[in-house]
């Protein structure tokens, strides 16, 4: 984990990073843990988490930080805005003076600086760390190496805890599928049955 751009400090503190975001294998709270983390580790006003919709192939916002609302309804084409282009090259971006890009979209008003790198999960990009600030170059090669290093813990965090709600959900069906086979086999009762199924179904 350690790396020449970071002090033991910075190592330390990419460990703690790690121990919380594995805290959890709930979708979601990965996601808002993750995105928190991001914040704190690079002293960004607000950040987000933004995963490629497989069905529109849209970026959409999952989990954020300091970000209203409306903000966080955000969601970019691949080669739409500096996550976008993240998305789209698989490859990190660091801006300066965000009113000087081109790419730049706004999730809220006052960014003056922004960060964003790829997180990948069997050698594709699935989802773009974002962080925002209200200053000006703001962040440093040391941060955006922070920041590729916990893209890197997280791409194996979110995989587990994908693995993990497929197998929960599985088992739910599991469970439902015998409930419905135990109701059959041991009434006559249409009616019960076909509540059973619905219930079960629904």
């Amino acid at each position: 984990m350690s790396s020449p751009f970071f002090t033991a400090q910075q190592t330390r503190r990419l460990y703690q990073v790690s121990r919380s975001i594995h805290s959890t294998l709930e979708p979601a709270k990965v996601l808002r843990l993750i995105v928190k983390e991001a914040v704190h580790l690079v002293e960004a006003t607000s950040g987000s988490l933004s995963l490629i919709n497989p069905t529109t192939g849209l970026l959409e916002i999952e989990a954020a930080e300091g970000l209203s609302e409306e903000g966080s309804q955000l969601a970019l084409r691949l080669n739409e805005g500096v996550t976008g282009w993240v998305a789209q090259h698989a490859k990190p971006a660091r801006i300066g003076d965000v009113s000087q890009d081109e790419r730049y979209v706004a999730a809220r008003p006052g960014v003056r600086s922004e960060l964003a790198t790829p997180i990948i999960m069997e050698a594709e990009v699935r989802a773009v760390l974002n962080v925002d600030s209200d200053e000006a170059d703001a962040f440093s090669e040391t941060d955006q190496a922070l920041l590729e290093e916990l893209s890197g813990l997280a791409s194996q965090v979110i995989f587990n805890a994908w693995q993990y709600e497929q197998h929960r959900q599985r088992a739910e069906l599991l469970h439902s599928l015998v409930s419905v086979g135990q109701t059959i086999n041991s009434t006559m009762n249409l009616d019960d049955v076909l509540e059973v199924i619905t219930r079960e179904g629904a």
